[in-house]
């Protein structure tokens, strides 16, 4: 059987709701939980990957980790608001981080894939 990791990305299929938006964060870091109990359900322990979809022309910074992450310009990954980012998250990464230099909202969609 093909590795789900190394498929063409796919969001969750057995999740009532596989996808969030963020809110319309600014400048103070957001922190957000990726899985939800019932809602938002990864299959298994591997293979996890997180989609990120802004709005154009408003770039945004991305970090993972526990419920403590913070995303700032000078710990995170820079991410176009145009472009989809698809990262690879592991079973530790349970939370996400969000910062941009201006109001923008960004679309999380859990999946598997890259």
């Amino acid at each position: 059987m093909y590795p789900e990791d190394q498929k063409a990305y796919q969001p969750l299929v057995n999740s009532s709701a596989p996808a969030f938006n963020s809110s319309a964060m600014g400048a103070t870091t957001f922190n957000y939980k990726l899985d939800s109990s019932g809602v938002r359900d990864w299959q298994g322990p591997g293979s996890r990957s997180v989609r990120l979809l802004g709005v154009p022309n408003v770039p945004y910074y991305v970090n993972f980790g526990a419920s403590a992450v913070i995303a700032e310009t000078t710990n995170s990954v820079l991410c176009l608001g145009s472009e989809p980012a698809i990262f690879s998250v592991d079973p530790k990464q349970t939370y996400l981080a969000l910062v941009s230099s201006t109001t923008v909202t960004v679309n999380v969609t859990l999946g598997v894939g890259r």
